[in-house]
């Protein structure tokens, strides 16, 4: 019989159940000043931006805001309805709930991104093959696509899988919400296992506590310029971070650029 590694193929979406709260959580627009510019540098007018896994909008709403023509596309409708109210009678966007495995669009799109370390929520092979597959299917010839995943450095991923405390931010209802992780790695299958604990107080009393899980596969730098090759795409940089950095050891995310090859 064949050997085959057992591999996790179901997605966890829990993290995302409260849109609000997802947006409290990720305010920070480091990345869009990267991503800005390469819309300039395609000197992109009329054609179509398109943000994939865009959730509430935190990053296309700026773009928006900036004269942008946008495409937010997200499997998860609770995100979606929370970037619809934000952006009520905008004509130059349009919000799509799509499987990012099976994109389907009529426009030129002449740059896709994906951020906020979406592309790890692929965790097979297969579905990242499928991934890049139904991006290239979308771009315009030569588009440009554009994304950013965590390095998987010893210090990202051999960390103690026991409660460690992380932030502590105050939620929609006012409440101070104090989080932390806990993270297991599965060096087999490349996934970092996350359990998120959020505890809420009303002044020094804990009132809820609400338990949250994601996946996130791992991929190294030499596999992903061999992943982009085998789907279709020239890889053109990786940096080190959305400062356009080059590539090191102490990297903690790798922003990758590629373009759809002829």
């Amino acid at each position: 019989m064949k050997w085959r590694i057992q591999m996790q193929t179901k997605w966890s979406l829990s993290e995302y159940e409260n849109p609000k709260r997802y947006d409290i959580e990720n305010k920070s627009l480091s990345d869009f000043p990267f991503l800005l510019s390469w819309a300039k540098k395609l000197n992109i007018q009329n054609e179509w931006i398109l943000d994939i896994a865009c959730g509430t909008g935190r990053v296309t709403i700026p773009f928006i805001e900036n004269g942008y023509q946008m495409i937010g596309v997200d499997i998860h409708e609770g995100m979606l309805a929370e970037a619809k109210k934000k952006t009520t009678d905008c004509k130059r966007v349009k919000w799509l709930q799509q499987d990012c495995l099976q994109l389907r669009m009529n426009e030129t799109i002449p740059l896709a991104f994906m951020v906020g370390h979406g592309f790890q929520h692929f965790l097979t092979n297969t579905h990242q093959n499928q991934l890049l597959t139904s991006i290239h299917h979308v771009l315009a010839e030569n588009g440009i696509f554009i994304f950013d995943t965590r390095f998987p450095s010893k210090e990202e991923l051999i960390q103690p899988s026991t409660e460690e405390y992380w932030t502590t931010v105050t939620d929609e209802k006012g409440r101070k919400c104090d989080l932390y992780t806990e993270m297991t790695y599965d060096s087999i299958q490349q996934i970092q296992h996350y359990i998120t604990t959020r505890r809420f107080y009303e002044g020094d009393t804990l009132v809820e506590e609400i338990k949250t899980t994601i996946d996130l596969r791992y991929t190294y730098p030499q596999e992903l310029e061999r992943l982009l090759e085998l789907n279709g795409f020239e890889l053109l940089h990786i940096y080190n971070d959305w400062e356009g950095n080059e590539l090191g050891e102490d990297c903690y995310s790798m922003v990758v650029v590629c373009r759809k090859k002829k």
